[in-house]
C-alpha cells in the first residue's frame, strides 16, 4: 500500500486477505462510496492519517460495533503519503513476481488436496516393477546419489549425476531435467505431434503429460500415451544403472528404439489383437487410432 490513490477500499484486497466488501457486506451496502478508493476514504493532518468513512445514513447501535471492529482492522494498514500503490505477488520474494515463485506456489496449492498423482499410478496398463519405479520417483524413493549423500552413504563430492556428470543427482535431474534424459522426453513428443514445457518435477510431469492428449482422442490412444511416460521413466532409471554397475554406457538412439518395442509388447499383452511392431509405432503413431477406431 502507498498512498491509496489507485486501491479501491472496499472492492480490492489490500488488508486482511479479503476485500474489505466481503468482510462487511453491512457497512458497504451503507457505504456511500461504495467504489472509492482508499485516500478519499481519510484524510492528512499534517503527517497523520485519519478515516473519514461516511455512510448513507445514521448507523444503528449495532451497525456502530460492526465500525468498530472495521477501524480495528484499518489501524493495522499503513499509508504511505508519498509512495505510489504497487501490485505485490505474495508467493514471490520482496513482492516480486518469477516464474519460479509461481511453480512453487502451485505445488503448494496441488499438494494441498490429496495426492492423486500418486495413486493413479496403480491403474496403467503396464508392468507392476514400471508402476513401482515412477511409484518411487514421485515419492522420492529412489535412491539416486543426492539421496545417498543425505544419508552419508556417499560424500557430498559424489552426487554428480553419471549421465551428465555436472549437476547432482536428484530424482528430477536424473529422469526428467537432465539435458541428455530431456532430449529424449522430447523426441516421444514431437513423435505424437505435441509441444510442451519443461515440468517442473515428476508430479508435475505426469499432469502435463497426461494433459497433452485430450479432445478427440479415443480412451485406447490416452491409455498408450499414459503407459509411455512409465516406459520412459522405467527405461532412463535402467539406463542409469546400466551405467553405474556395469558400466555398458547409453546409446539413446538405440534407447529410443528400445522404448517403441517395449510399448508394442506391452500393448499387445493389452490386447492380442494388437498386431503393430514396435517399427510401427516408431513410423507413425496413427496406427494406434487407425487400430482403436
Amino acid at each position: 500500500m502507498g498512498n491509496g490513490n489507485h486501491v479501491k477500499f472496499w472492492l480490492d484486497t489490500w488488508l486482511t486477505g479479503f476485500c474489505l466488501a466481503n468482510s462487511y457486506p453491512t457497512l458497504f451496502h451503507l457505504s456511500s462510496s461504495k467504489s472509492g478508493f482508499v485516500s478519499q476514504m481519510g484524510y492528512w493532518l499534517e503527517d497523520t492519517w485519519y478515516w473519514n468513512l461516511k455512510w448513507r445514513r445514521p448507523l444503528k447501535a449495532s451497525e456502530t460495533l460492526m465500525v468498530q471492529s472495521l477501524m480495528s482492522d484499518l489501524n493495522l494498514a499503513a499509508i504511505h503519503r508519498l509512495k505510489e500503490d504497487r501490485l505485490i505477488w505474495e508467493w514471490g520474494k520482496d513482492g516480486d513476481y518469477t516464474v519460479n515463485s509461481c511453480m512453487l506456489a502451485l505445488e503448494r496449492i496441488r499438494y494441498a488436496g490429496s495426492p492423486t498423482y500418486v495413486t493413479n499410478v496403480w491403474k496403467s496398463i503396464c508392468p507392476p516393477k514400471t508402476e513401482m519405479t515412477l511409484w518411487l520417483a514421485l515419492n522420492e524413493g529412489l535412491c539416486t546419489r543426492a539421496f545417498l549423500v543425505k544419508r552419508h552413504v556417499l560424500s557430498p563430492q559424489e552426487d554428480k549425476c553419471p549421465f551428465c556428470e555436472q549437476h547432482s543427482e536428484s530424482v528430477s535431474h536424473i529422469l526428467l531435467h537432465c539435458q541428455v534424459v530431456w532430449k529424449l522426453w522430447n523426441k516421444i513428443v514431437d513423435w505424437r505431434g505435441l509441444s510442451w514445457v519443461m515440468p517442473y518435477g515428476l508430479d508435475d510431469l505426469q499432469c502435463q503429460w497426461l494433459g497433452l492428449l485430450q479432445g478427440n482422442h479415443c480412451k485406447f490412444e490416452r491409455t498408450v500415451w499414459g503407459g509411455f511416460m512409465f516406459n520412459i521413466v522405467w527405461t532412463i532409471w535402467n539406463a542409469r544403472n546400466n551405467l553405474i554397475f556395469e558400466d555398458q554406457k547409453p546409446i539413446w538412439e538405440d534407447i529410443l528404439w528400445l522404448l517403441f518395442y517395449i510399448a508394442a509388447g506391452w500393448i499387445r499383452n493389452l490386447n492380442s489383437s494388437f498386431w503393430y511392431t514396435g517399427a510401427d509405432l516408431y513410423r507413425n503413431h496413427e496406427c494406434i487410432s487407425a487400430w482403436s477406431a
